[in-house]
């Protein structure tokens, strides 16, 4: 008895001590983060795809710094490059205006960080050595947690909070243990079931969306993406159409499965057999690039190009699309006449439903619990958390030089676009 009581004893006395040397050795390698007394506001942040972006203001005393950015402290500083301008005396600042840009999350590494302002000021007595003032980050908004799932090559959980020491914006980083399976990309074949979607001829949309995004589907998988369908063949019965709200609606399929790109897949139609070529459309204000890759991508390997289309065209090919102030009217005069409650639809709303209700408060979704029976409910139209969204009209079905591509070179028009979306996911840092 008293040789266990030993070891225990022992086992107990090599814990303690364990704990000390954690304690007073490990963790003291990582400095405690002195913050100033002025603290910065944070107004607005989300997670666009899977970027992070915020916007603040702070009123510090001491102006007279050489720079400012954020930064996330984990012992080390990760800085982050912001904007910032000066407003009656308080800076307020930004990542980024586009957003789909700001700070790239997937590739944290496991850890705790701090997210904070910090200043950068001259130091007199070594020009060496500038002087370092980091400010903490109250969170004004109303999103207490966020929780963002990384692509599946990373497989990582990011917990965004303030509940810290520090009382700052903390992020923390942990392996996916869960079992649900969550998705890379989402793919949504257009229209389905009774709802072929535009016709023209001997064909319909139908024709074509399901097998181009089923081919898409397999050529990201090969290259180790994970995809989701929004539906697939059979899942629709022919006499019904896809709900486009509530649990497992097209447009809410996406952040159910916390998805970070979402890829809508059309073909157009217009009263002009002339009218041919591909347009791709957009959220407002982000950055362009992947879209441009994409429809290059798509003229430079088919017989597709681009459409002669004007209306809200951006580049050629890439068109935006948002709600003006006479689509905004017209909306809720069609509310009043089905005797529906007003949806909070504004110019800030993009016009496809495939790209705002998949985008959260980001892009302007509006489809809250007003109408429930009548139009259904997007349990996500509010969260800070939103799929980067494009809807892919790929030729025109009354265009027969655009069908004939359609029919002929289906294989390469596919690898064109996943051509591009792997190397967007593949390349981003």
């Amino acid at each position: 008895m008293k040789k266990i009581l030993g070891f225990l004893f022992v086992i107990v006395i090599l814990g303690c001590g364990g704990y000390f040397v954690y304690v007073n050795y490990i963790k003291s390698k990582v400095p405690k983060l002195n913050l100033e007394e002025e603290v910065s506001n944070a107004s607005k942040y989300y997670v666009y795809g899977n970027h992070f972006n915020i916007e603040g203001n702070i009123d510090i005393k001491d102006k007279n710094y050489d720079s400012l950015c954020l930064t996330l402290y984990n012992g080390d500083d990760k800085d982050i490059e912001i904007n910032s301008d000066t407003d009656g005396g308080k800076i307020n600042y930004y990542i980024s205006n586009l957003i789909n840009d700001g700070l790239y999350l997937d590739n944290l590494d496991i850890g705790t960080y701090y997210l904070v302002l910090k200043a950068t000021y001259p130091n007199s007595e070594d020009s060496e050595k500038p002087i370092i003032k980091y400010y903490g980050i109250k969170n004004d908004t109303k999103y207490k947690e966020t929780v963002y799932y990384t692509l599946s090559k990373y497989n990582n959980i990011i917990t965004i909070d303030s509940n810290n020491e520090y009382n700052t914006l903390e992020f923390v980083v942990k392996k996916n243990n869960s079992k649900n399976k969550n998705y890379d990309v989402t793919i949504d074949p257009g229209h389905g079931g009774m709802d072929g979607g535009g016709a023209s001829g001997n064909y319909k949309e139908t024709d074509f969306t399901m097998d181009i995004s089923k081919k898409v589907k397999s050529n990201l998988e090969k290259a180790g993406i994970t995809v989701k369908l929004t539906h697939d063949e059979g899942d629709i019965d022919k006499n019904h159409v896809m709900d486009e709200y509530n649990k497992g609606g097209r447009a809410v399929i996406p952040n159910e499965v916390k998805s970070k790109y979402t890829f809508s897949i059309h073909i157009n139609k217009s009263g002009s057999s002339k009218v041919k070529g591909i347009e791709l459309y957009t959220p407002s204000d982000i950055n362009y690039d992947l879209t441009k890759d994409i429809v290059n991508n798509i003229t430079s390997n088919t017989s597709l190009g681009y459409s002669s289309n004007r209306l809200y065209k951006k580049f050629d090919g890439i068109y935006t699309h948002n709600f003006t102030e006479s689509e905004v009217k017209s909306a809720i005069d069609g509310y009043d006449e089905k005797n529906y409650k007003h949806y909070n639809v504004t110019t800030n709303s993009n016009y496809l439903y495939m790209i705002r209700e998949t985008g959260g408060f980001m892009t302007g979704a509006y489809i809250d619990n007003s109408n429930p029976d009548k139009v259904g409910v997007n349990p996500y139209y509010d969260s800070n958390i939103g799929n980067e969204s494009y809807l892919l009209e790929l030729g025109y079905i009354s265009n027969s030089t655009d069908v004939n591509t359609l029919k002929e070179e289906q294989d390469v028009l596919a690898k064109a676009i996943s051509d591009s979306i792997i190397k967007e996911i593949n390349e981003k840092v």
